[in-house]
């Protein structure tokens, strides 16, 4: 035999909220006492991190006062030394500039005699007979050239020189 129960159970609807907003407070509960112990833990690394590093930040700090000091002075030095180097280098840029005209005449000069000697030393052994010795003259005369192309260009920066000279002597 068997038997059947039939039992009816009846909870209200507002039983059944009231059963549910007490589940939800306490997840609510749980929760923020999660997040409040982790925040406390955050708090106590930012502590930590401080305390660690307040003697490094105050040293800094008391450091700071000296470090302007030197600063300041550096920046004198510098003030001074630009200052000099404004009235000192052009009159120095023009010095060199003579020197490096009067050496660019002086290997022109050099170029032009040693040219005549080879070219005596060429015809005197070219009218019967090849030169015997080991003498490179063609590569004598591509050293004086190269030498001469560094003279004109060190006139042409002097010419630009002069070119902004005159450009900034009008200006004022």
């Amino acid at each position: 035999m068997s038997y059947l129960i039939v039992s009816e159970v009846t909870i209200s609807l507002s039983e059944l909220l009231s059963v549910l907003l007490y589940l939800a407070g306490i997840v609510a509960i749980v929760l923020l006492a999660v997040l409040f112990y982790r925040l406390a833990a955050t708090f106590k690394k930012a502590k930590d991190l401080l305390d660690e590093m307040a003697l490094p930040l105050t040293q800094t700090v008391n450091q700071l006062p000296d470090i302007i000091k030197k600063t300041d002075q550096t920046l004198a030095d510098v003030n001074t030394i630009t200052e000099s180097a404004a009235k000192n280098i052009p009159g120095i840029i023009d010095k060199v500039a003579d020197v490096t005209t009067s050496v660019g005449t002086t290997v022109e000069t050099v170029a032009d005699i040693t040219n005549n000697v080879i070219g005596t030393v060429n015809n005197i052994f070219s009218k019967g007979k090849k030169a015997a010795s080991g003498i490179n003259l063609q590569g004598i005369t591509s050293k004086f050239s190269k030498i001469l192309g560094i003279i004109g260009f060190l006139r042409r920066i002097k010419r630009k020189h002069n070119k902004s000279r005159k450009k900034s002597k009008k200006k004022t």
